[in-house]
């Protein structure tokens, strides 16, 4: 008796699935699903050996099967069939579809004895997370992590869990990324994690494409993580540690403080920065009483650019210089309206927070550090 599944299930757990399977593999088993039926429980499973990841649907009992298929040419069929009820049938290591709408199709398959079993994760730490919450911790932290590979622990995300509170931080040693939210969790001491980005990447995806606003389960073993919501299981290997003291990086007083309207920066910054080196995208930032000037001056093509915005600002006059881009991509992960930005020095590491009138709009402890670039001509 064949399996049957509508075409848009069949689509949603493919997609699902699809985006850990390697590109490319020395070992050309994991270029496939191991796709199986067990009673009602239809499973859909890939690996590139550091993540493991596993979705499931519910169906009606039929005969049952395991076999490993070509994953992307099972992802193109199924993509192109039209919406309608779909039966899969396995005979003899082939794999069989046939649309309600007429088109059939056979694939050579393998047997799944190859096809590597996701880690067993002896959980040492295990919370419910929020979903949106989740997604929040990995957007504000993971866009600083370090492309240096010689240093692979500033490759991952590092993931705070106590009992009053959980949260992420990234540095790449140019800028830091860091958000923590108070809370109870049952865990009697500290885990510190380190999550490469790219598991944390299809975290983010997986949970905002899920219907299912679940909380998110986390099981962390020695050597790997599992995140679970509803019908996803997503195991992945973890970085060896230990995380660098970020917290000495992170000034201790900046006593000039500028208080900026988010999209006004934003805004600005895109402007004068069309202009700037390709290599460094520097701005230079002139404070002086309420007000901020963003210069950008470019020799190699004779081209300048200011623009003057409204800023909170009462200190003495003050020039820095940011990169364009790392600046912008702060300013356009912090929520709020307004944005605080704590500086010392021409030279020493500023500091960005989202700025509330009314700290009750407050929900999370969020830091965010960027070092200046140096004003080598006068602008």
């Amino acid at each position: 008796m064949a399996l049957k599944i509508q075409q848009q299930e069949l689509h949603d757990l493919i997609q699902k699935a699809y985006p850990v399977v390697p590109s490319k593999s020395t070992l050309q088993i994991l270029q496939n699903f191991k796709v199986s039926l067990r009673g009602n429980e239809f499973e859909i499973a890939a690996t590139d050996l550091d993540h493991s990841i596993i979705v499931k649907a519910n169906v009606e009992p039929a005969d049952e099967f395991s076999i490993a298929v070509n994953a992307r040419k099972i992802t193109e069929i199924v993509r192109e069939l039209p919406r309608g009820s779909i039966e899969i049938t396995v005979d003899d290591n082939v794999f069989i579809i046939n649309s309600e709408k007429g088109f059939s199709c056979k694939i050579a398959g393998a047997d799944t004895a190859d096809f590597p079993d996701p880690p067993q994760v002896e959980s040492m730490c295990a919370l419910d997370i929020e979903a949106t919450l989740l997604c929040e911790l990995i957007q504000k932290s993971s866009f600083a992590v370090s492309r240096d590979e010689s240093r692979a622990v500033l490759c991952g995300v590092l993931f705070e869990i106590d009992a009053e509170r959980i949260g992420m931080v990234a540095t790449d040693g140019h800028r830091l990324g860091s958000s923590f939210v108070p809370g109870a969790y049952q865990v009697e001491r500290l885990f510190s994690p380190i999550i490469a980005p790219r598991s944390l990447q299809h975290v983010y995806r997986l949970v905002n494409s899920n219907e299912q606003s679940a909380a998110v389960t986390l099981d962390i073993g020695e050597k790997y993580i599992m995140f679970s919501q509803g019908n996803i299981v997503l195991c992945s290997k973890l970085i060896d540690g230990p995380y660098p003291d970020y917290q000495k990086v992170i000034p201790a007083e900046n006593p000039k403080q500028a208080i900026m309207e988010r999209d006004i920066v934003i805004d600005a910054v895109r402007r004068v920065s069309v202009l700037s080196n390709q290599k460094t995208n520097l701005v230079k930032f002139n404070f002086s009483s309420n007000e901020a000037e963003l210069i950008v001056l470019n020799r190699d093509i004779g081209g300048e650019a200011r623009e003057r915005i409204a800023v909170g600002y009462e200190h003495e006059n003050h020039s820095i210089g940011f990169n364009a881009h790392y600046l912008s991509e702060i300013m356009g992960i912090i929520q709020s309206p307004k944005v605080r930005l704590e500086m010392n020095t021409q030279i020493s590491a500023c500091l960005l927070f989202p700025h509330f009138d009314d700290e009750k709009d407050k929900k999370s402890d969020d830091l965010f550090l960027i070092m200046p670039l140096r004003i080598v001509e006068e602008i």
